[in-house]
């Protein structure tokens, strides 16, 4: 055994005799069962992490993201074991999820891509999160998250000095997101270490300081006493951050006669509340700079709080690490030694509890990363002409000298314009993984571990407040709810309910008929699930399968068809989170191929006919309450216009829309809230998006779908339609019919599709929006299901795009704009710890930037960005 790892124990062990002469059994009984607790909590609910590895620092509209995703336990970095599916989303500015790929990992990676092509578009900064569903059962801070912008595409093919982006929270799209809050033009926040200032103890003072929008700012500043006395100077070494230490008076003083913290930032003062001061309480001190070896810890108490006996934990993710009971019986700081040696590599929290599993004190420190690989490249080349074959070879080894065959993912852009990224595999897994908030160039604590460096970070980790874990549940204070497994395939879970009052069904027997269609549409695999509902009316299924595949479930009970829902726990996806202002601001300008939009069957539709008549609206029955026996059609309509028109028109009105609706998949997640889905398109519309109500009616005349506290235009297939008509739609119009819904505020599309014998200003004046209404060809509906039978989907793993490289080999030379020359997510090296790729230049690169990562499945990891 390790001589110093021998030490920690022997001092583990002298501490709890003494303490067991001293104090009563009862408080080391208590503190030696949380300890229990602690251990259980982490040998039985490991906590994974995942990062993103994305091709790119920035897109534009039209682009594919390309990403490879790295699942590793949280504590030493390892291969994940546990959950065997990924999802990953990309956000919009507003908080709405526009794409999913659900990744099957194997090997504890898995890739994918998304498409930045779908309408509506908005530039402006998108999100891309990946978690386990197991993850989530630790809050929704724990999952992977990267903000980027996403520019409008250039008007000129490649110019893309062009950087057209749309000022954040100011575009029409729908708004999730909670608005970003602006602080003070100088804020100073305070975090004394552990947590508290105590009367007549000193204490470290880590402070940070921003400017409103969050960004760091130098300041010096010091404490000004009752007299307006000096009692401390401080000023920031690094981003805005620094340390001070302070003693409080060993006496309760009033506030406007408390010490102040004044500040000076550009010449001018600023005044600041020192931290409130407990007149009780303990102080944990952690000294992680000044050995390689060992932590120093610190411990002293003062009022009611002394001569107690307190246990203490070192954490790495939530694996426990270190254990130790202390005794402030003597009144005297108790000072000892941790040592840190086989400590994992990233974050560590050392937690101070008391006899009632209550954290008295915490702090953050960081264990620095001794066993690294080391990637390195050489180009067969020193510069390339444009279309020319690039040559290029990487090498991986640890101690500079032994390969390694391992897997990494690489990409190669044009670094022209390029801006190097300030997050790779290591600082998010080590560090931006462990923390919350922004930091400013989380890379420059890799950099060195010389003293400085180490400061700085140290400095950093004694700022943050947020952990990957709550106490409580560590300890045993709180439940602990496991809602999500761990997933080893695609899961379907879901209950069994009353129709009405949604009460449990237990024991009733559920059938499912899934089924794969092919292109024409024709059903390609299909197989059954039988299975009996338990005690809360719950089931649950897996299938490794890919793709989209339809579900049709049947509930029967004693043989009997019921009228029962089937509601899926489909509903999962965390909560758009709040935006930072210091999120918001990039200065990167790149390139990309503009790519053509994908037409749909309406689109080709409109681009084969020349006369457009426009059929009657078909309403089938409409029984509604109070309106029985009233019918709708709409006047026939000819429009004529050249092939290409109707099709511009089309992608113009999804292209200028605020919003756009699946109605199908809308509608699905309403029965998965527990609704049963709404008929009528006024209802739907009133459901889905807040901004629509209903005027009241007055007598025999019924009200007007109102948005924004003006009417809304309501056409169907976009063809233009008179103002009664339009009124009446929203009220008779089935969902049933009804493929997608979008919603425009352009003008434009007011004057275009209002009624032609009104004026273009009155049209404007008198509508807040169109509603583009778009029906299912020919009014053929899908066909309703019978009593007790749910019909919805299931995703599968998704079907993974392959990343397109040009070979000028065999293509003629062409305008080349790409600014991903070459992106790989699995390179293999061989047992030499080398591998070779090949691409093709674009039209105009002379020089390359390069990011290659990888992590074994030890947790040893590697990083080249040059």
């Amino acid at each position: 055994m390790n001589k110093k790892t021998t030490g920690f124990l022997l001092l583990s062990f002298c501490l709890i005799t003494q303490l067991a002469a001293q104090v009563n059994d009862t408080t080391l009984n208590k503190l030696t069962r949380y300890l229990s607790v602690i251990n259980h909590f982490s040998r039985n609910l490991p906590q994974e992490k995942v990062y993103v590895h994305m091709d790119n620092t920035c897109y534009y509209q039209g682009d594919d993201i390309w990403f490879s995703c790295y699942l590793v336990n949280s504590g030493q970095h390892q291969a994940g074991q546990l959950s065997k599916t990924l999802y990953v989303e990309l956000l919009n500015p507003g908080g709405e999820v526009v794409e999913t790929q659900i990744l099957k990992v194997e090997n504890s990676r898995c890739h994918g891509n998304f498409s930045l092509n779908k309408l509506p578009f908005y530039s402006g900064y998108y999100e891309v999160r990946a978690y386990t569903k197991y993850m989530l059962n630790f809050g929704e801070e724990t999952i992977f998250s990267r903000i980027f912008p996403v520019y409008d595409k250039p008007k000129k093919q490649g110019d893309y000095a062009e950087k057209s982006l749309l000022e954040y929270g100011r575009g029409k799209y729908p708004m999730f997101r909670p608005k970003p809050v602006k602080e003070k033009k100088v804020t100073v926040k305070l975090f004394p270490e552990g947590g508290h200032l105590v009367q007549g103890l000193s204490s470290r003072v880590a402070f940070e300081a921003t400017d409103a929008y969050g960004n760091p700012i130098d300041i010096t500043g010091e404490i000004i006493g009752e007299n307006k006395e000096s009692l401390v100077y401080f000023k920031t070494t690094h981003a805005g951050r620094g340390v001070f230490t302070y003693t409080p008076a060993n006496k309760v003083q009033s506030d406007d006669k408390a010490p102040k913290i004044s500040v000076n930032y550009q010449n001018r003062t600023y005044q600041f509340d020192l931290p409130a001061v407990q007149p009780a309480g303990v102080v944990l001190s952690v000294d992680n700079l000044s050995s390689p070896d060992s932590i120093g810890i610190r411990v002293q108490s003062y009022g009611s709080t002394a001569g107690k006996l307190y246990g203490l934990v070192l954490m790495s993710g939530s694996t426990l690490q270190k254990h130790v009971m202390i005794d402030l019986s003597a009144g005297k700081p108790i000072s000892f030694n941790i040592d840190k040696t086989n400590l994992p590599a990233g974050v560590s929290r050392i937690v101070l509890f008391n006899s009632a599993g209550q954290s008295v004190a915490d702090r953050l420190l960081f264990v620095t990363q001794n066993e690294k690989l080391t990637i390195t490249e050489k180009a067969d080349k020193a510069s390339y002409q444009p279309h020319e074959q690039v040559n290029m070879q990487f090498s991986i080894t640890e101690q500079d000298t032994i390969p390694v065959e391992t897997t990494f993912s690489v990409s190669i852009r044009d670094k022209q314009n390029d801006v190097k990224p300030n997050q790779d595999i290591q600082s998010n897994l080590l560090l931006m993984s462990e923390i919350r908030g922004y930091v400013h160039n989380p890379d420059y604590y890799f950099e060195s571990t010389d003293s400085i460096h180490r400061q700085a970070l140290d400095q950093l980790l004694m700022v943050q407040g947020w952990h990957r874990f709550d106490w409580d549940w560590v300890s045993g204070k709180k439940p602990f709810e496991l809602k999500h497994r761990p997933e080893k395939a695609i899961e379907v879970q879901g209950q069994v309910v009353s129709f009405v009052k949604s009460v449990p069904k237990p024991k009733v027997n559920v059938s499912t008929l899934i089924t794969q269609k092919n292109d024409s549409g024709k059903v390609a695999r299909s197989f059954m699930e039988n299975f009996v509902t338990d005690s809360l009316g719950r089931f649950r299924f897996a299938a490794d399968v890919e793709g989209r595949w339809d579900l049709v479930f049947a509930v029967k009970e004693k043989g009997k068809t019921k009228d029962y829902r089937t509601v899926l726990d489909k509903l999962f996806s965390p909560e758009p989170k709040r935006y930072l202002y210091s999120d918001l601001f990039a200065n990167i300008p790149p390139q990309e191929v503009a790519r053509s939009a994908t037409k749909d069957s309406l689109i080709r539709a409109a681009k084969d006919s020349t006369p457009i008549a426009i059929p009657k609206i078909n309403y089938d029955s409409i029984a509604k309450k109070g309106v029985q026996g009233k019918m709708l059609h709409l006047k026939e309509v000819v429009v004529q216009a050249k092939k290409y028109s109707k099709e511009k028109d089309i992608l113009d009105a999804r292209k200028k829309s605020a919003v756009h609706y699946d109605v199908y998949a809308e509608q699905d997640k309403m029965r998965d809230k527990g609704d049963v889905g709404e008929q009528y398109l006024n209802d739907f519309l009133i459901k889905t998006n807040k901004d629509f109500f209903m005027s009241p009616s007055m007598g025999s005349v019924e009200g007007k779908l109102i948005y924004k506290n003006r009417l809304a235009l309501v056409v169907v297939d976009y063809k233009a339609i008179s103002w009664e008509e339009t009124l009446k739609i929203p009220l008779y119009l089935r969902m049933s019919y009804i493929k997608s819904v979008y919603v425009s505020e352009d003008n434009g599309a007011k004057v275009d599709y209002g009624d032609p014998m009104w004026k273009p200003m009155d049209k404007i004046a008198a509508f807040s929006c169109v509603v583009f209404i778009e029906i299912f060809p020919d009014w053929v509906t899908p066909t309703e299901p019978a009593k007790g039978v749910r019909k919805t989907w299931m995703d599968g793993y998704s079907q993974v795009k392959e990343f397109y490289s040009p070979n000028y080999s065999i293509l003629p030379p062409e305008a080349d704009y790409r600014r991903t020359l070459y992106w790989n997510p699995s390179v293999k090296t061989n047992k030499e710890g080398k591998a070779l790729i090949q691409f093709y230049n674009n039209s105009s690169c002379k020089s390359f930037s390069i990011s290659a990562e990888t992590i074994t499945p030890q947790g040893v990891m590697g990083v080249l960005k040059k």
